[in-house]
Protein backbone atom coordinates (compact mmCIF):
# COMPACT_ATOMS: atom_id res chain seq x y z
CA UNK A 1 0.00 0.00 0.00
CA UNK A 2 1.18 3.44 -1.07
CA UNK A 3 1.30 6.69 1.37
CA UNK A 4 -1.84 7.93 -1.19
CA UNK A 5 -3.33 5.06 -0.69
CA UNK A 6 -3.20 4.79 3.05
CA UNK A 7 -4.90 8.30 2.93
CA UNK A 8 -7.56 7.61 0.92
CA UNK A 9 -8.55 4.57 3.56
CA UNK A 10 -8.46 6.42 6.30
CA UNK A 11 -10.53 9.25 4.99
CA UNK A 12 -7.68 11.62 4.63
CA UNK A 13 -6.32 14.36 2.05
CA UNK A 14 -2.92 13.42 0.83
CA UNK A 15 -2.19 16.19 -1.30
CA UNK A 16 -3.38 18.81 1.13
CA UNK A 17 -0.84 17.18 3.27
CA UNK A 18 1.91 16.55 0.60
CA UNK A 19 1.62 20.21 -0.15
CA UNK A 20 2.12 21.68 3.87
CA UNK A 21 4.85 18.71 4.56
CA UNK A 22 6.28 19.37 1.27
CA UNK A 23 8.18 15.72 1.68
CA UNK A 24 6.86 12.28 1.58
CA UNK A 25 9.77 10.99 3.47
CA UNK A 26 8.38 13.65 6.71
CA UNK A 27 4.69 12.49 5.94
CA UNK A 28 5.77 8.77 6.18
CA UNK A 29 7.53 9.86 9.73
CA UNK A 30 5.14 11.71 11.40
CA UNK A 31 1.95 9.07 10.19
CA UNK A 32 3.96 6.52 11.93
CA UNK A 33 4.29 8.47 15.14
CA UNK A 34 0.69 8.87 14.81
CA UNK A 35 0.32 5.38 16.46
CA UNK A 36 2.08 6.76 19.32
CA UNK A 37 0.12 9.32 20.24
CA UNK A 38 -1.52 8.99 23.83
CA UNK A 39 -4.48 11.59 22.82
CA UNK A 40 -6.95 9.00 22.59
CA UNK A 41 -5.80 6.30 25.42
CA UNK A 42 -5.87 9.76 27.78
CA UNK A 43 -8.83 10.69 25.82
CA UNK A 44 -11.26 7.52 27.05
CA UNK A 45 -9.07 7.67 30.36
CA UNK A 46 -10.85 10.56 30.94
CA UNK A 47 -14.19 9.64 29.76
CA UNK A 48 -14.35 6.75 32.51
CA UNK A 49 -13.59 9.18 34.87
CA UNK A 50 -16.05 11.75 33.90
CA UNK A 51 -13.30 14.48 33.76
CA UNK A 52 -14.27 16.84 31.12
CA UNK A 53 -11.10 18.81 31.81
CA UNK A 54 -8.89 16.06 30.34
CA UNK A 55 -11.55 14.50 27.95
CA UNK A 56 -11.22 17.83 26.66
CA UNK A 57 -7.30 18.67 26.51
CA UNK A 58 -7.12 14.69 24.95
CA UNK A 59 -9.46 15.79 22.18
CA UNK A 60 -8.08 19.08 21.52
CA UNK A 61 -4.45 17.81 20.75
CA UNK A 62 -6.25 14.86 18.80
CA UNK A 63 -7.85 17.81 16.66
CA UNK A 64 -4.85 19.91 15.96
CA UNK A 65 -2.45 16.34 15.12
CA UNK A 66 -5.32 15.07 13.07
CA UNK A 67 -5.61 18.52 11.29
CA UNK A 68 -2.25 19.13 10.85
CA UNK A 69 -1.31 15.30 9.06
CA UNK A 70 -4.43 15.73 6.81
CA UNK A 71 -6.69 13.09 8.19
CA UNK A 72 -9.62 14.61 7.72
CA UNK A 73 -12.35 11.76 8.55
CA UNK A 74 -10.66 11.72 11.98
CA UNK A 75 -10.40 15.37 12.03
CA UNK A 76 -14.45 16.20 11.81
CA UNK A 77 -14.95 13.95 14.11
CA UNK A 78 -12.79 15.00 16.82
CA UNK A 79 -13.28 18.63 16.40
CA UNK A 80 -17.62 17.95 16.94
CA UNK A 81 -16.45 16.55 20.15
CA UNK A 82 -14.00 18.90 21.38
CA UNK A 83 -15.94 21.48 21.20
CA UNK A 84 -19.23 20.09 23.27
CA UNK A 85 -16.56 19.26 26.07
CA UNK A 86 -14.89 22.73 25.97
CA UNK A 87 -17.69 24.28 28.04
CA UNK A 88 -17.90 21.07 30.50
CA UNK A 89 -19.15 17.53 30.64
CA UNK A 90 -21.05 16.64 27.60
CA UNK A 91 -23.13 13.38 27.74
CA UNK A 92 -23.57 14.01 24.00
CA UNK A 93 -19.81 14.27 23.37
CA UNK A 94 -19.18 11.04 25.84
CA UNK A 95 -22.33 9.18 23.86
CA UNK A 96 -20.64 9.64 20.58
CA UNK A 97 -17.24 8.15 21.66
CA UNK A 98 -18.19 4.54 19.92
CA UNK A 99 -18.38 6.78 16.21
CA UNK A 100 -15.39 8.04 17.37
CA UNK A 101 -13.30 5.08 18.42
CA UNK A 102 -14.81 3.67 14.88
CA UNK A 103 -13.08 6.75 13.15
CA UNK A 104 -10.16 6.42 15.18
CA UNK A 105 -9.47 3.08 14.68
CA UNK A 106 -10.33 3.10 10.97
CA UNK A 107 -7.16 5.98 10.98
CA UNK A 108 -4.81 3.42 12.56
CA UNK A 109 -5.65 0.04 10.34
CA UNK A 110 -5.04 2.42 7.47
CA UNK A 111 -1.72 3.33 8.99
CA UNK A 112 -0.88 -0.25 10.09
CA UNK A 113 -1.84 -1.54 6.85
CA UNK A 114 0.75 1.03 5.13
CA UNK A 115 3.76 0.19 7.46
CA UNK A 116 3.41 -3.79 7.17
Amino acid sequence: MTLEECYARMGGNYMDVKQRLRSEKLIDKFVRKFLDDPSFVQYEAALQAKDDRSAFMALHTLKGVSQNLGMESLYEAVKEDCELFRSGWSDEAAENADALRAVYDTTCQAIREYIR
